[in-house]
């Protein structure tokens, strides 16, 4: 028997108006609406209907014995999140520790670590473009970037910066996450090339990077933040492509809709580009300032009706059934996301569920996909 889940949005400044629930069929809201949760956290908010009764979702998992370790959220990004960083597990113990020592309420705004749980996550693009930024490119890369700019005119504060953070990437991000004079100079001079550029004397590539700076620099203007994305990786997903962040991974979504499935936790520590909470020296101790060649990029397997991402870390796995798809018999607790057309269950009894609904099923429901433009996606914990 499958169990309809039931969330409130989260209205956080970064989100899109209305955009969220437009996709699950509610009534439109003017505010900016950025994330929905579903699974095993106290600040889900999600709900589970048993036979009619409403219960918190987490508490009935428990009563029920049943192992769902995960969170899901849909994700709608109208600006830049925070440049941030989730801890592994053992420093997300610590620093939960730490803080309570400290006696830092945990609702509290100044509180980084909420919980003991690391955070690895998997990004899945529903859009048709979803921009971010994920980890430091290679020193020839960056090189080679700011080459291109300077040809058309960035200032010279900007390779000063890149020349510095080649000597020592901690502490040239230090003096951007606390605004020191030199990286607030560079934020002034940057904003300015970037509004006085003529874009259609550009490279591809340029011009794509330049258009993601536009973006963060528009919606945060004179933030320190911005002097992170010349030195990062700059991730372009197309529908369906993927990006996985493990611990430690310096990262901000840009722009766009995805699915995002994680361990239960939001343990969020931030460095710029947000008006939340920055905790520089907890970045400093959980970044991971090595230079990678391209950010983790997941490629799901299987044909367009039936798409499997998995074998990137967490023991967890996400599966999208498509129109044409054969019926698939759950083999594991799984969160299902209707994300357009309808699906049925039968298991116990029949049920069906439409567009924009999620409901939570148990091993041997059967899901079948009976109509056409048909897209759910399930979200379950790996088998050992």
């Amino acid at each position: 028997m499958a169990f309809r889940l039931i969330s409130e949005i989260k209205n956080y400044e970064w989100g899109v108006p209305g955009e969220l629930s437009k996709i699950l069929g509610r009534t439109s809201s003017d505010q900016p609406e950025a994330e929905i949760w579903w699974g095993r956290h106290p600040l889900a908010q999600c709900m589970v209907d048993d036979s009619g009764a409403l219960e918190d979702f987490s508490i009935w998992l428990d009563q029920s014995n049943t192992d769902f370790p995960l969170l899901v959220k849909l994700l709608a990004a109208g600006k830049s999140l925070s440049i941030q960083v989730h801890p592994a597990a053992e420093q997300a113990l610590s620093g939960f520790q730490r803080e309570e020592d400290a006696g830092v309420p945990r609702d509290s705004p100044e509180r980084s670590y909420k919980d003991t749980s690391a955070k690895p996550e998997l990004l899945i693009a529903l859009s048709a473009e979803f921009q971010g930024l994920a980890g430091f490119v290679s020193e020839e890369v960056l090189n080679r970037r700011v080459e291109r700019w300077a040809n058309a005119g960035a200032p010279d504060s900007l390779a000063q910066l890149v020349e510095q953070f080649a000597k020592n990437a901690r502490e040239s991000f230090r003096l951007i996450a606390n605004g020191n004079s030199g990286p607030e100079d560079a934020v002034g001079e940057l904003s300015q090339w970037l509004s006085s550029l003529d874009v259609g004397s550009l490279d591809v590539l340029t011009f794509q990077e330049v258009h993601l700076l536009r973006l963060i620099s528009e919606a945060y203007p004179g933030d320190p933040g911005i002097l992170f994305a010349p030195l990062m990786h700059h991730v372009s997903l197309k529908r369906g492509e993927a990006l996985f962040v493990p611990a430690g991974v310096v990262h901000a979504y840009v722009q766009g809709l995805g699915l995002e499935v994680m361990l239960p936790s939001d343990n969020v520590i931030r460095a710029g580009l947000t008006t939340k909470h920055i905790d520089v020296d907890s970045f400093l101790d959980v970044a991971d300032f090595s230079r990678s060649p391209t950010p983790h990029l997941v490629n799901p397997t299987g044909d367009a009706q039936h798409l499997t991402y998995r074998d990137f870390g967490p023991e967890f796995r996400v599966l999208a059934l498509s129109q044409g798809a054969p019926d698939f018999t759950v083999h594991n607790p799984s969160v299902c996301f209707v994300e357009q057309g309808e699906v049925a269950v039968s298991s116990q009894s029949a049920q069906t569920f439409r567009q924009g609904e999620t409901f939570f099923s148990r091993p041997n429901d059967v899901i079948s996909i009976p109509g056409d433009d048909t897209t759910v996606w399930l979200v379950s914990p790996e088998t050992p």
